[in-house]
Formats: structure tokens, C-alpha cells, sequence
């Protein structure tokens, strides 16, 4: 073994694969376990689908198909990714950029319901998200990055959407940073509760 070929990775460093042959290398290629290390690189859980091939000579090529982060969950401690399939990927850092995009979800069961609500939000409304709390494992609120936090319906969660952003259209940029919430949960209604500014 000369030569590891690794695709280009946005989340797992190619050192974390490149240890898994270190033994190997200068020796026969036939000697590998590709197998048994396959395996073994799919237990890391940024790793969804793992292809190791050999050219029977001196490369082995390695193609990883990474787990991509859906969300980052709060469990009252610590900030977890979790991906598509709702498994928790890693600890994270939110002090890096990278997954400035995903929503912080925190509450119990919060986890189970998250995909649930990311089908609900339009496309365009998903980066105005800074956090989902699942409440009374019934609805959610949400706090926009705009610092308002909305109180969503029960079961229409697009709707509520919609109404706010019917609001939203009709506010001046003004009128927005004064608002403290706004309660969606009833139909054809919206409250709002303007924060309690000090007029010292």
C-alpha cells in the first residue's frame, strides 16, 4: 500500500479514515481487511454510507457519504447535531459559523417532533429561525433571529406561518424591534405583546 485516495469531506478530518491503514502501508495490498475496516468506519456517526476499493496494486480509494446536520438539539446541558434520520450526530461548538443556518430545538420530545416542523416551514422562513421549544409536548413557540418569538398553532403550523408573515408585511422595521411576541394560535387572530420600554 503507497496510496489512499479519500473524497473531499466537509465534516470528518481524512486523518480520522488515513488511521485505519497506517499498519498496512509499504505492505501487499491483499492483506487489508477492507471489510472489518468498513465496518468499523461506519460506527462513526458522521459516516451514513462508506465504499472502500482497492486497484489491486498499491490504492486503495475510499468514497464516505457524510450525515448531513438537520438541526442541533438542546437537552438543557449540552448542543447536539442530529441529522435526517433524527440520530444524534455529535457534540457542537456553536461558536463556529458552520452551523449558524440550523435550528436550535429544545423541550422534551422536541427531538421525535422536529422533522414534523421543518416540513412545515416555507422554504424562505427557514433562516429567520433561531430556536424552536417544544411546548407541553403539544405545540411550538419559535424565536426568530429578529428577537420576536411567535407562539404557534397546535396543528396548522403553516398557517401560522403565513399570518405572520401577513404581519410581518405591514409592520415598519420599527414597530418590529418593539415587538416582544406574537401569539398565533388562534384563528383569523394574532396578538401582539410590545416590550416594556424604559422612558428614562
Amino acid at each position: 500500500l503507497k496510496k489512499i485516495k479519500i473524497n473531499e469531506l466537509k465534516y470528518i478530518e481524512p486523518s480520522e479514515i488515513e488511521k485505519f491503514f497506517t499498519e498496512y502501508q509499504g505492505k501487499s495490498i491483499f492483506l487489508i481487511p477492507i471489510k472489518e475496516i468498513a465496518k468499523q468506519l461506519h460506527q462513526n456517526k458522521w459516516v451514513e454510507a462508506v465504499s472502500i476499493k482497492s486497484d489491486y496494486n498499491n490504492t486503495i480509494s475510499i468514497v464516505i457519504s457524510e450525515s448531513q446536520p438537520l438541526g442541533i438539539l438542546y437537552n438543557g446541558e449540552n448542543y447536539f447535531l442530529f441529522d435526517n434520520n433524527l440520530e444524534v450526530i455529535d457534540l457542537v461548538n456553536l461558536k463556529t459559523d458552520l452551523y449558524s443556518d440550523l435550528i436550535k430545538f429544545i423541550g422534551n420530545n422536541s427531538l421525535s417532533k422536529a422533522n414534523l416542523l421543518l416540513k412545515s416551514i416555507p422554504l424562505f422562513f427557514k433562516n429567520e429561525i433561531e430556536e424552536a421549544i417544544f411546548i407541553n409536548n403539544r405545540r411550538w413557540d419559535v424565536k426568530l433571529k429578529n428577537g420576536i418569538k411567535l407562539k404557534l398553532r397546535e396543528n396548522k403550523v403553516l398557517e401560522s406561518f403565513d399570518n405572520y408573515d401577513k404581519i410581518y408585511r405591514n409592520l415598519s422595521s420599527q414597530e418590529l424591534k418593539e415587538i416582544e411576541f406574537i401569539d398565533l394560535r388562534l384563528a383569523r387572530k394574532a396578538i401582539l405583546k410590545f416590550k416594556e420600554l424604559n422612558n428614562d
